[in-house]
């Protein structure tokens, strides 16, 4: 009578492996892209903007794809003022060459160029002239606004700390409809001016 059992015992042992095994990557899926990893690197951004001394989080935001992606977040510094980030990832707080801020203290940012920017011609594949606008500026040392400044910004925190030299810089950027004009490091011809809010 006990060999029967055993049997039954080891037949559904080997069901539930194997059902394990078939469900593991479905619950790796579920985790990446819908349960609480799609959010991982949001809320590790969000974390690391609250833990910050001095700085408070007014907002977080980014887009629903396969990827929780293009994360932006507005903070106040204390005793100076808001800073809106785009494009923000876990390693904007450590080491990005692609820091971009959309608002700091009373300036917005408008920009358009003309250029190369990486658009090939769907039937020859050679590269395409394009014109472009944005409102978000890349100060990070390989952006294309990096010239503008005399130090480096690597992370979050170096647009904290230099946050008044970054002011005093952008200060000097013409007030739209004004704009200034200037070749960005890959070629591209841009222009560059800024919105004041008091």
């Amino acid at each position: 009578m006990g060999k029967p059992f055993n049997y039954r015992n080891k037949f559904f042992l080997g069901i539930g492996v194997s059902a394990l095994i078939l469900s593991l990557p479905v619950i790796w899926v579920w985790f990446t892209f819908a349960g609480p990893g799609y959010y991982a690197e949001f809320n590790d951004i969000k974390k690391s903007l609250e833990e910050m001394e001095g700085v408070s989080l007014i907002d977080a935001w980014g887009h629903e794809d396969l990827t929780f992606e293009h994360i932006g977040a507005e903070i106040e510094v204390a005793e100076k003022g808001l800073v809106r980030f785009t494009e923000l990832s876990s390693s904007s707080f450590t080491s990005n060459p692609k820091i971009c801020l959309e608002k700091i203290g009373p300036y917005h940012f408008t920009y358009r160029g003309n250029g190369y920017i990486g658009v090939n011609n769907i039937e020859t594949n050679k590269p395409m002239i394009s014109e472009f606008m944005g409102s978000s500026i890349d100060v990070g040392k390989d952006g294309w606004f990096a010239g503008f400044f005399s130090f480096q910004i690597h992370s979050v925190q170096d647009v904290i700390q230099r946050y008044d030299e970054i002011c005093e810089v952008i200060s000097q950027w013409p007030i739209f409809p004004k704009e200034q004009n200037f070749i960005s490091p890959d070629g591209v011809e841009m222009w560059i001016s800024v919105k004041k809010v008091k």
